[in-house]
């Protein structure tokens, strides 16, 4: 099966959180919650599907990695790039001129940043499912676009 899974997903996945970030437990096991629970996601749709990425969500990933939050070393964000870009698993999507209008009506009309757009409208004909635990998943814009959407973590997210 072809997919989608979606930026926040992968962050979650690579970055472990740090007790001494949060200013209560319940917080921290939340992110450590959503930490492991993407990890193994992700584990598991390497093992059992083809996922489909566009070339702005690696752009996506390799700035929240690199330069948001809890910051990943940047020889170790420039291989785990490196080895999305190489892996077979993945099927890659460049963003095309239509895709950029189209994500801008989008984003006009229904008030949501432009960026979700441009991730998955290039492949959306293609995947049988769009994972994620964005909030804006669930706006009719995005219901709309046909694959099913998913929500691997249980909890959704305003990002």
């Amino acid at each position: 099966m072809q997919i989608y899974i979606d930026t926040e997903l992968w962050v979650f996945a690579q970055k472990s959180p740090d007790p001494s970030r949060f200013q209560n437990k319940a917080d921290y096991k939340r992110m450590l919650d959503f930490h492991i629970k993407s990890r193994e996601f992700l584990k598991k749709q390497f093992a059992n599907n083809t996922i489909s990425m566009t070339t702005h969500q690696l752009c996506e990933i390799y700035h929240t990695l690199g330069f948001r939050g809890q910051k990943m070393e940047l020889t170790e964000l420039m291989n785990y790039c490196r080895k999305l870009t190489t892996n077979k698993m993945i099927t890659w999507y460049k963003i095309s001129n239509d895709t950029i209008s189209q994500a801008i009506n989008l984003s006009s009309n229904s008030k949501i940043h432009i960026w979700d757009y441009i991730c998955v409208l290039p492949l959306i004909k293609d995947v049988e499912v769009i994972y994620s635990c964005d909030e804006h998943f669930k706006h009719d814009t995005f219901q709309s676009l046909g694959p099913k959407i998913e929500n691997p973590i249980g909890e959704w997210i305003t990002l």
